[in-house]
């Protein structure tokens, strides 16, 4: 279908005010638009296309910019989980008078610095850097990291850009979380279980070639090779012949191999711990805190 109303809002990122449809948008073509099922209209004066991410309608509706884990979704990163309500930006001397249409569209709004006032067409985002540097402040530190890990492994940007783009009043817990970031996880299970596995004081390297076998997940304290299975890559036979194969050729190099599913990784992460201490013991490795790391190696 040809609608004008529809190839604008693709245009404009999802959802606009009706103002934003520009003078092409007659009523005729709304009444269109709306009967194909194409477009809705979320409140009144937005329409949005249907199955328009909730954070693009929200942006709009309170005249917005998309941030935080909002902005990280809609850019195609990794998030650990999607927010309750979307995360607006908006000015930092933004007033805040009440409104009907922002009530009824609920959302977390951060006021930022670098977010420049006036009218803006459609959906807005933050940028890849100030998204992250706001997860830092609002998120839980594995949800920023999950999602930090997948921007650096996709070469979207690096600790530095992340590191300036957060505002002087950053509490330094957040640059110490930053501190922990490592492009080389390949998967929100290896970040997550990575960061378990240091907190509990193990030395831990992620996404390590061994010749014969290729990149692992994980290899703990040297010793100890931690494979992550989740759903989508271990799947079929031959993927479960050639992790058995890969699993084989480890063991007779010396390592000692676990495998863990995503359930585990996701709802039992003190049990892959537990287990993976046990192993670290039968190889006679400890835990970075008695490898002369000392105890700033566990925690953030």
């Amino acid at each position: 279908m040809r609608n004008v109303v529809v190839s604008r809002l693709r245009d404009l990122g999802g959802a606009a005010r009706a103002q934003d449809l520009g003078f092409r948008a007659r009523s005729a073509d709304l009444r269109e638009a709306l009967a194909s099922g194409l477009v809705h209209r979320p409140v009144r004066g937005v329409y949005a296309l249907t199955g328009a991410p909730p954070a693009a309608v929200a942006g709009v509706v309170h005249r917005a910019t998309v941030g935080c884990v909002s902005a990280a979704e809609l850019l195609g990163l990794a998030v650990l989980a999607r927010p309750h309500v979307p995360h607006l930006s908006v000015p930092r001397d933004r007033g805040s008078r009440p409104s009907t249409l922002r009530n009824a569209t609920p959302a977390v709004v951060h006021r930022e610095s670098w977010v420049r006032p006036g009218p803006a067409q459609g959906v807005v985002h933050a940028s890849v850097d100030d998204a992250l540097a706001r997860m830092l402040v609002c998120c839980d530190p594995v949800a920023a990291l999950v999602t930090i890990d997948h921007a650096l492994r996709l070469g979207r940007t690096t600790r530095e850009r992340i590191r300036a783009a957060l505002p002087s009043t950053t509490p330094s817990v957040a640059r110490r979380v930053l501190a922990r970031s490592d492009g080389r996880s390949m998967s929100p299970l290896e970040t997550v279980t990575r960061l378990a596995l240091r907190r509990a004081g193990l030395p831990v390297v992620p996404g390590v070639a061994i010749s014969g076998v290729g990149l692992v997940d994980l290899v703990v304290a040297g010793r100890v090779v931690v494979e992550l299975d989740g759903y989508e890559f271990h799947r079929d036979r031959a993927q479960f012949r050639e992790d058995r194969r890969r699993d084989r050729a480890l063991v007779a190099m010396g390592y000692l191999v676990l495998r863990f599913t995503a359930h585990e990784v996701f709802h039992d992460i003190d049990g892959l711990v537990a287990a993976v201490l046990s192993a670290c013991a039968r190889a006679g490795v400890g835990r970075a805190i008695d490898l002369g790391r000392g105890p700033a190696a566990v925690g953030w």
